[in-house]
């Protein structure tokens, strides 16, 4: 059972994207990809293989040579929510854990979704795919979605996202959005997989990273700490001194740093949500930074 101060927020998440959302075309799912549509992108000259069909025929009559006309993909997309249900998303200080974190990133996709006639989906993982839902577009859909969601708990081990960049690749035969939440603290070479890859390569992905700030940094105080890691079970302890912090923080900042050059290299857009900050804020102003591109 969900808990109220959980359903309060997602009804709040609801309301609020209700009042942002007025258009019944596509508002934020606006694809960053090159394709048939009728949204104009730009002249290029005609190069050996370009489709002759898209010749614009009026300026190459002015500039006496061919020019092919770019627009971008069709804007009517279907968006896939790919959700971690590892057991590393139930950590938590004092403010939202990672888990109720992604839960309302996902609500605010799921509403913006649906406030812009957007069909969503999603599909559920840790180690391996758990659940998939087909992308609809209704309001008790949306809300299945997250009643599912928080009914998964934390119901794999550990957080493997190769297994369902591959599931979707074999599954989403048309191009689509696809939004992975995860915190992507995973063992694998997620970049250089070729699943993922190709996800990225065929579909526009986007990833969601939720942190917590005990991943950025040590609690203060003096002393020792024993912690557990949630999804292998292995403790340890760490002192508190301040060679241990900085090389703390060094650490995580280099694990920051490696995953943006990774979406950088990919093409995929990328944002990062703290459970201890407004976690849709990060998600509308990444989109809101689509739109100006």
């Amino acid at each position: 059972m969900m808990p109220e101060s959980v359903m309060r927020e997602l009804r709040t998440i609801e309301l609020a994207t209700a009042r942002k959302m007025k258009t019944a075309r596509v508002g934020p799912f606006t694809s960053r990809l090159r394709g048939p549509g009728f949204d104009f992108d730009e002249l290029q000259p005609y190069r050996p293989g370009d489709d002759v069909r898209r010749i614009d025929w009026n300026v190459t009559a002015r500039l006496d040579a061919p020019f092919v006309r770019h627009t971008h993909a069709e804007r009517e997309l279907n968006l896939m929510i790919a959700i971690d249900a590892s057991r590393s998303m139930s950590l938590g200080g004092t403010h939202a854990s990672k888990r109720e974190t992604m839960m309302f990133v996902t609500a605010a996709l799921l509403f913006s979704a649906l406030g812009s006639q957007v069909n969503a989906g999603f599909v559920a993982f840790s180690d391996r795919v758990l659940l998939i839902q087909p992308p609809r577009r209704t309001r008790a859909a949306a809300w299945s979605i997250l009643q599912q969601c928080w009914d998964l708990g934390h119901t794999g081990t550990r957080t493997a996202l190769v297994p369902v960049a591959r599931q979707l690749v074999s599954t989403l035969k048309r191009m689509s959005m696809v939004c992975l939440v995860s915190d992507f603290l995973t063992g694998e070479d997620l970049f250089a997989s070729p699943d993922v890859a190709m996800l990225a390569a065929a579909h526009d992905v986007i990833a969601i990273v939720i942190e917590d700030p005990l991943e950025r940094e040590l609690p203060g105080g003096p002393g020792y700490l024993r912690v557990r890691d949630l999804e292998s079970g292995r403790r340890t302890t760490i002192g508190l001194g301040r060679g241990a912090r900085e090389r703390y923080a060094a650490a995580a900042a280099a694990r920051r740093d490696d995953l943006v050059r990774g979406f950088y290299r990919l093409g995929m857009d990328h944002t990062f949500v703290s459970t201890d900050g407004p976690p849709v804020e990060p998600v509308l102003s990444l989109f809101a930074r689509r739109l100006q591109r």
